[in-house]
This record gives C-alpha cells, structure tokens and sequence, in this order.
C-alpha cells in the first residue's frame, strides 16, 4: 500500500516537474534511477529522460532492456535521442538505431557523423522541407501534420539543398494557388554543421532571428538551430565526462546551483521520487515461477 502510494508521489512530481526530476534522478546511482525509468509511463520518462544530461540518461538506457529503451528514445524526439546515444557503446548503439522508426533512424544517424562540439551535432532535424513547386495550401497541411509546433518550412530540392525559408504568415495570406517556389525567401544566415558551438553565440544571425538554418557544404540542409537549444548544447558539452573529474558528488552539484535553483526539493523532491530497489533486488523478489 505504501508502495503504491510512493510510486503515484513520483508519477505526480516528474508529471510536474520534469526537470527537476532529472535533476534528482541524476545523482542517483544509473541502476537505482533505471529501475523507476522501466515503470512509469514511456511518454512520461521520456520527458524526464530528455531533460537530464545525455551522459546520465544513456547510463540508465544502459540498465534497461532494448524494448523498454527503445520505447523511451521513441517518445524523446530526435535530438534528445541522438544525444543520449552518443554516450552509449557500440554495438548497443548501433541496435538501438536499427530499432528506431525509419526517419529517426535516419536523421540519428546523420547527426551522430558529427562531432558533439559541433553545431550539426545539436541542429533539430525536425523541420518541415518542401520543393519549391508545393502549393501553399498543400504546405499548410503538413505544418499542421507536423510533429511540433512550426512558424516556418524550408524549401529545398530532392538533395535538401536550401533553397528558401516560407513563414507562416506568409502561407496563410498567399493567394490561391500560389506555389512556394513565389513565396519563400531567401535565408540572410545560415550556420554551417562542421562550426564549433562555442563560436556561435557571436554569429550575426542572431540579431535578426531566433532560429537559424544549420547546412552541410553545398547548402544541405541538417536542420535549425535556436537560441535556447544553442544554450543548452553548449552547458550539456561544458558537462560531459570529458570535461569531467569523474562521478559528480553533492558538493559539486550544489556548486552548480542545482539544489538551490530547486528550492528545498533535496527534502521534498527525494520524499516524492523515493528510493528505488537496484536491479539486482527487484530480479531477487520476483516470485518463484517454476
């Protein structure tokens, strides 16, 4: 009874507070934090899995069987995803991949060929990419078809070269029959995928938009980059283990500003996620099934 009291707080804080939950889960051992990963809803962990640092969630994807990682990484989206994986090891990786939808399987791969320190690496692949001879009425249904919010579609040919940006303001005052090809314009920046992260605060672009097209060499269309993503790549990199003086303890949490940005969740937080059972404990409960 108690059980079931414990684990309905700790669906109702990480429903509320995804992010400091991750907080919470991050400082605890990976096996601890995988055992309430493979209980809770996959919609659910997901959006605490995605907002914990990608090093910490792919040591609990590590603790957790194929089907159940591949329900969470099929929920996150593809980004979140594709961080994550970047810190599991071959060949786990590589299953995973080829467990994925088709298109996240594709667009995971393309970003994994980048280097973590780099703008490709963190570009949102999740656009919406027309050719230039779509009408506007047809590209007003796939933005509304579109897995997330969008205020505008890139236009581009069959080797996503970039052709032009169409927002949507422009879709929904364009007059019947009008193609993008005579709506879109062209992009005044556009980041390139092979830059460093760390120089792209000072990019120029960012003075007239938060969102910028990230290309390969010839124009080729990775995905955007926003400001806020940009921020978080960049603290997410700083974080990493190879930045890292090994596993983080509370000392160095609380001088990242964890706790205090949390507000007493060091009491209240820990009541609401309460203290798992490893792995090995919950296989040794299991009733005897011969």
């Amino acid at each position: 009874m108690a059980g079931d009291r414990e684990h309905a707080l700790s669906l109702a804080f990480m429903r509320g507070h995804p992010a400091q939950a991750a907080r919470v889960l991050e400082s605890l051992p990976a096996d601890e934090a995988a055992v309430l990963f493979a209980q809770v809803p996959a919609r659910l962990g997901a959006e605490v899995l995605a907002a914990m640092l990608p090093y910490r969630a792919a040591h609990c994807i590590e603790s957790l069987g194929d089907a159940r990682a591949l329900e969470l990484l099929a929920q996150m989206g593809t980004q979140p995803t594709v961080a994550v994986l970047r810190h599991l090891p071959e060949p786990r990786r590589q299953r995973l991949i080829t467990g994925l939808p088709t298109a996240a399987a594709v667009a995971s791969t393309l970003l994994l060929g980048f280097a973590e320190d780099t703008l490709g690496a963190w570009a949102n692949p999740d656009v919406v990419v027309l050719p230039a001879d779509t009408r506007a009425t047809h590209a007003l249904e796939r933005m509304r078809q579109a897995p997330a919010s969008q205020s505008q579609l890139f236009v581009a040919d069959r080797e996503r070269r970039l052709a032009g940006i169409v927002h949507l303001g422009t879709l929904l005052q364009a007059p019947e029959g009008a193609t993008l090809g005579t709506l879109m314009q062209r992009a005044a920046h556009v980041l390139a995928a092979h830059s460093p992260l760390s120089a792209a605060p000072a990019h120029p672009g960012w003075e007239g938009s938060s969102v910028l097209p990230v290309v390969e060499p010839g124009e080729r269309l990775v995905g955007v980059m926003t400001r806020d993503a940009l921020t978080r790549a960049l603290r997410r990199v700083a974080l990493s283990p190879a930045r890292s003086d090994g596993e983080p303890t509370l000392p160095v949490l609380l001088a990242r500003g964890y706790w205090q940005a949390l507000s007493g969740l060091l009491e209240a937080g820990l009541a609401l996620l309460p203290r798992v059972p490893s792995l090995a404990d919950t296989n040794a409960e299991k009733p005897d099934e011969r």
